[in-house]
């Protein structure tokens, strides 16, 4: 096993202003699989609920995609979450950094 970096972004499917969802969790998800299969990056997408306290104080629930990447040294991630933030209309997106002991067999 060797170390290598995972990179997971929450982004959620329901527009900040509208409270609805503009573009469907199924739409995101076939948007984000495009993009990675066009870049050839190793990922896999998941379909999440997550709660959060927007900055008006109001809280969300919502339906949200979680997308893990291992080891893409190439790939600006904080700027891919921010994009996906902003064609979503949302405040903004989390994204974990950890090193972990991966191998593929």
């Amino acid at each position: 096993m060797k170390d290598n970096t995972e990179y997971q972004i929450f982004i959620g499917c329901c527009d900040s202003q509208l409270s609805d969802e503009i573009v469907s969790e199924d739409e995101l998800k076939a948007m984000i699989v495009q993009f990675f299969k066009k870049k050839e990056i190793d990922f896999s997408v998941f379909s999440s609920k997550g709660g959060y306290l927007h900055a008006d104080s109001s809280f969300a629930y919502e339906n949200s995609l979680c997308i893990n990447i291992i080891g893409s040294s190439d790939l600006d991630i904080i700027r891919l979450a921010k994009n996906l933030s902003m064609f979503m209309n949302q405040e903004c997106s989390l994204v974990v950094k950890d090193i972990i002991k991966a191998e593929l067999r």
